[in-house]
């Protein structure tokens, strides 16, 4: 078996503060959001080094996934997450009661969250992209440069 979904999951919760999905009775319900900011991520995941197929029914990816592209998809998933905070007004909507609350604040700092984020998804693939395990990708092997 590959990797599971909770080892991506595992990931992008750790980079978020939400109590969205606390409630134990309802972990299917957060489950399936998860995996549905996954298949985002997955989607917008161009060219990863390892398949990214899966199987719904294990929950897990075909093939083992190293922690780069756990790290891409979590990425991801987290950039998608924000986005949909942004377009959410029930964010904005929970603190109309505060008379110190503006809405028009607390939405360009979520805006500007996602395009940090945007930025932090350009800089990440780039990374992957150069990389193999952290090493440097050797690009003469694509001059044609004969190694022996």
């Amino acid at each position: 078996m590959g990797t599971p979904f909770q080892a991506i999951y595992d990931s992008f919760l750790a980079r978020i503060s939400s109590d969205e999905w606390v409630l134990p009775d309802e972990m299917y319900i957060a489950q399936h959001d998860w995996f549905e900011f996954l298949k985002m991520a997955i989607f917008r995941f161009r060219f990863p080094r390892k398949s990214l197929e899966y199987d719904i029914d294990q929950m897990a990816f075909n093939e083992e996934l190293d922690d780069a592209e756990i790290q891409m998809l979590a990425i991801y998933m987290k950039h998608e997450w924000v986005k949909r905070c942004v377009a959410s007004w029930e964010e904005i909507k929970m603190l109309y009661s505060n008379k110190d609350f503006s809405q028009a604040n607390h939405l360009d700092k979520l805006i500007k969250l996602s395009e940090q984020l945007e930025l932090e998804c350009v800089k990440s693939s780039a990374t992957y992209y150069r990389s193999i395990k952290g090493r440097p990708y050797d690009y003469t092997k694509l001059a044609g440069k004969k190694h022996g």
